[in-house]
């Protein structure tokens, strides 16, 4: 019985042995082509790095993803975020950590009426980055790049290269690929929008025919092509229905009600439903950078001292009016700057159809005597990957874009002091 004992003993010892000459031989091999390109193990504790070193990541990563959802469905969002770090560090590959990440950053922290805390952006934009570094020849996360600056940014502009660079992939999901046709009409692109539709269809029109999914796509591309080119003769033809432009007559004012608490109100001149007017308060002469490079290297942690604050107003009947309390939230708007900004914003781009019908979504038929501005951009150029699967002429494209667009909008900044804020003065403070 010893004999045995003494022989399982041996036995195990040689097997720890080989395990670790295997080790110091995969583990270089796993840092070079599978460890994370900005990711490091921040936060991890000695017996998890052990087990990571020993071969067990991707199980060690499952388990802390599941834990990481238990997380979230019990709404302790703050506890899902280093959890989203041990687990790309642990397994840089899991595409849907960072496309979930990302999106828990961009849209679930908000304030007690359901605003984002729009200082998380940079982060998931950085996130996102970082995914793409980890998996360059995969489409997933440039489309989700993408998608956070046409949907939650609002930014069509800087969507469309993100959105090129996925399209390139011909595993990309086909439903997908409409998205750049609708960011490339919403940046004002119109000619390359069109291109794109019809691509599209000339590729759907070879399978036509051949199952349910596919006669859906040809209908569907289709429909998207014809809508778009009656909507550019509607709009932009020999007898455009965006003109004469509609006079605006746009105006903003606000006041504080309470400390922390403003009512802001006014008009925009459009005689239908569909409009929103944005309304931002912000720390006088800063911004948030709408970038990966805003950061430097990923972090969880935002400005605490930054105030930011942005809101949608729906217009009815020519006006618009709400009171927006800040007083429940003062981690998001702590008010440590001596002045702010308070700036009302209309931009037809993501308007609704009905009033993009009449003005444009480049806002070619609307006017202003006063607020009216022309805003030119173009995409800020993007880094793609050296293992990225894109063509030369869509690498050059995005890496150094040239096709600068243009639409009009109205802007009114108003200025606001802190002590007016918090009411300092009419409360003896």
């Amino acid at each position: 019985m010893k004999r045995n004992s003494s022989k399982l003993w041996v036995a195990i010892v040689v097997l720890l042995l080989i395990q670790a000459v295997l080790q110091i031989r995969i583990f270089p091999l796993w840092v070079r082509n599978y460890a994370p390109k900005q990711a490091t193990p921040i936060g991890l504790a000695p017996e998890q790095l052990l087990v990571a070193v020993a071969g067990f990541r991707e199980f060690m990563a499952a388990i802390l993803w599941v834990r990481a959802d238990g997380f979230f469905h019990s709404g302790n969002y703050d506890a899902v975020l280093p959890m989203l770090r041990l687990v790309t560090w642990l397994d840089p590959h899991n595409i849907d950590v960072y496309s979930t990440g990302a999106w828990h950053m961009g849209y679930n922290f908000t304030d007690e009426a359901q605003r984002s805390d729009r200082r998380y952006i940079p982060m998931a934009l950085k996130f996102l980055e970082e995914g793409i570094q980890n998996n360059p020849t995969v489409w997933d996360l440039y489309f989700e790049m993408g998608w956070m600056y046409y949907h939650k940014i609002q930014d069509p502009t800087n969507a469309v290269p993100w959105m090129q660079v996925a399209n390139e992939y011909k595993d990309m999901i086909p439903a997908r690929r409409h998205m750049l046709a609708h960011a490339l009409f919403k940046s004002g692109r119109f000619d390359e929008a069109v291109d794109h539709w019809a691509k599209l269809f000339l590729d759907a029109e070879k399978d036509r025919g051949k199952d349910w999914e596919s006669s859906n796509l040809y209908d569907v591309r289709q429909n998207n092509l014809e809508d778009t080119l009656l909507d550019l003769l509607r709009r932009y033809g020999p007898d455009p229905e965006t003109q004469p432009p509609v006079d605006l007559q746009f105006d903003a004012s606000v006041k504080v009600v309470r400390p922390r608490v403003l009512l802001v109100e006014g008009r925009l001149g459009i005689p239908t439903i569909g409009c929103r007017v944005t309304v931002i308060l912000r720390d006088k002469g800063k911004t948030l950078e709408y970038s990966p490079k805003a950061l430097k290297t990923f972090t969880f942690e935002v400005d605490p001292k930054l105030t930011y604050m942005q809101d949608s107003l729906a217009v009815r009947e020519e006006k618009f009016r709400r009171e927006i309390d800040m007083s429940k939230d003062p981690k998001m708007y702590p008010f440590k700057a001596e002045e702010y900004e308070v700036e009302f914003i209309f931009e037809p781009r993501y308007a609704s159809p009905n009033v993009q019908a009449r003005i444009g979504s480049d806002g070619v038929g609307m006017w202003d005597a006063r607020y009216l501005e022309t805003v030119r951009e173009k995409p800020a150029p993007i880094e793609v990957p050296e293992y990225a699967q894109v063509s030369d002429a869509v690498r050059r494209a995005v890496e150094n874009p040239t096709r600068e667009v243009e639409y009009k909008r109205v802007r009114k900044v108003v200025t606001l002091t802190r002590a007016d804020i918090l009411m300092l003065g009419k409360r003896g403070e």
